[in-house]
């Protein structure tokens, strides 16, 4: 069986975001488009934490868990494109030092933090397009992932949690990553580009990282129940005619 030769290099376009009634959108070459995390938030579900909590409370608690994510993001992306490692971070090193070995399994980064969209109407920006290093059970040292095949192109998102996950949360990871995958290939198809496996790499302080994986018939499964999702969201909800954009430039395809 002839094997599909291997995606070297593909380009990075970077969109336009903007943002109405806690609605995020992208412009896209086929107009704007609200983004996947808009579609899949469901505020209700923590209605009853924040009334435990308390508004102050559960507001700091949310944007400490974003600066954590957003650090570890970076320091990922920057280990990823120039191998050097973060600076110690008192608070948030323990993350770091979780998704460290699942870092050194890839081989080579295609895209980090890239602007995707599709035709079914929405967009969004992925953490990592690339390939894992072979498995040992390929002849690599490879050993988070034995059977790993190089030429395999894969899409990862990297998360970050107080304490394993799972259940829930867990569910609409995985939506994510299928909608990010099947939009990926709609982008990148005239560079031959075709990924048909996921990774959800969460990052736990002091604990393993959690890695869960998507293969072709999980991705198809979720796509479904992700466009239920998505036309739910238009059902309810109306792009603006006009919406004020956060940056500048722009460097789509057309």
């Amino acid at each position: 069986m002839k094997q599909r030769q291997r995606v070297e290099s593909i380009p990075k376009y970077d969109c336009n975001r903007a943002q109405d009634d806690g609605n995020r959108f992208y412009s896209t070459p086929l107009g704007y488009m609200p983004s996947v995390t808009t579609v899949l938030r469901d505020d209700s579900k923590f209605a009853d934490w924040r009334k435990y909590k308390g508004e102050k409370a559960a507001n700091e608690i949310m944007m400490a868990a974003s600066a954590r994510g957003c650090w570890t993001h970076d320091a990922s992306e920057e280990f990823l494109l120039t191998g050097k490692l973060p600076e110690f971070h008192y608070a948030y090193q323990p993350w770091f030092t979780s998704i460290k070995p699942f870092l050194d399994c890839i081989d080579l980064t295609l895209l980090t933090e890239g602007a995707l969209w599709n035709s079914d109407n929405y967009a969004g920006a992925c953490d990592c397009i690339g390939y894992l290093k072979e498995g040992s059970n390929r002849g690599g040292d490879n050993t988070l992932f034995p059977d790993a095949d190089s030429n395999e192109p894969v899409l990862i998102d990297f998360k970050t949690a107080n304490k394993p996950i799972g259940g829930n949360k867990l569910y609409d990871y995985e939506l994510q990553v299928s909608s990010y995958i099947k939009a990926a290939n709609y982008v990148y198809r005239k560079e031959g580009l075709i990924i048909r496996k996921g990774i959800i790499a969460c990052a736990v302080p002091h604990h393993n990282i959690q890695l869960f994986t998507l293969d072709r018939d999980d991705i198809n499964q979720l796509y479904a129940h992700f466009i239920e999702r998505l036309e739910d969201w238009h059902d309810k909800h109306t792009i603006p005619a006009q919406l004020k954009i956060k940056n500048e430039s722009v460097n789509v395809a057309n």
